[in-house]
C-alpha cells in the first residue's frame, strides 16, 4: 500500500451539516470503516455504543467536549475522509490521498482550505492532527510559510503552491 498524505484543516463549526457537506464535497458515497463507535472511544467498558457514524456525529456535535474520530473510505477513488472531534469543541476534517500523486495532494489541500475558508491547512504523512484548536494553530504557525518541493520529505508541511497549471 502506498504512503498516504493526510491533509487536515480546522472547521469553523462543529456541526452535522459541516461534516455532511464535507463528505459530499470530498468523498461522495462514503463507506464507514468502523462497524461500531464506542463512547469513550476505544473503551473496554463504554457507556454508549453507536452502530452508525451519523449517530456518533450527532452525539459529538451535542457534546462539544467529547473526543472521537471517524474514518470513511471511497470505493471510487483511493482516498479516505476523516473527522476528528477535539476536546475543546474543535473539529478537524481531513482527506487522505496517495502521497506520491503530488498534483492531487496539492489540489486537495487547496480545495479543503477553500471549502473551510481557511489558509491553515496541514499536510502530514500517515500521522494524526494536533489534538486541540490551540495546538493546531501552533503547529501550523511552526511550519515554513512557503514550502518548496523538498517539504514533501518532511513529516508535515503547509500546502505547496503549484508553480504552474496542473493537468
Amino acid at each position: 500500500m502506498p504512503e498516504m498524505a493526510d491533509i487536515y484543516a480546522l472547521a469553523n463549526e462543529r456541526t452535522e451539516r459541516t461534516i455532511r457537506d464535507f463528505l459530499a464535497q470530498f468523498l461522495p458515497s462514503p463507506i464507514e470503516i468502523a462497524s461500531e463507535y464506542e463512547i469513550p472511544q476505544y473503551s473496554r467498558t463504554p457507556h454508549t455504543v453507536f452502530s452508525i457514524a451519523s449517530e456518533l456525529i450527532r452525539y459529538c456535535c451535542e457534546k462539544q467536549c467529547e473526543t472521537h474520530s471517524i474514518y470513511w473510505r471511497s470505493d471510487s477513488v483511493p482516498e479516505n475522509g476523516m473527522a476528528f472531534f477535539l476536546s475543546d469543541g474543535g473539529l478537524v476534517l481531513g482527506v487522505s490521498t496517495q502521497a506520491d500523486n503530488f498534483a492531487r495532494v496539492d489540489f486537495v489541500a487547496a480545495e479543503l482550505g477553500r471549502f473551510l475558508g481557511t489558509e491553515e491547512v496541514i499536510v502530514m504523512y500517515e500521522d494524526l492532527p494536533p489534538e486541540t484548536i490551540d495546538e493546531f494553530h501552533a503547529f501550523f504557525q511552526g511550519l515554513t510559510a512557503s514550502p518548496g518541493e523538498d517539504a514533501r520529505c518532511c513529516r508535515a508541511h503547509r500546502p505547496i503552491k503549484a508553480s504552474g497549471p496542473t493537468t
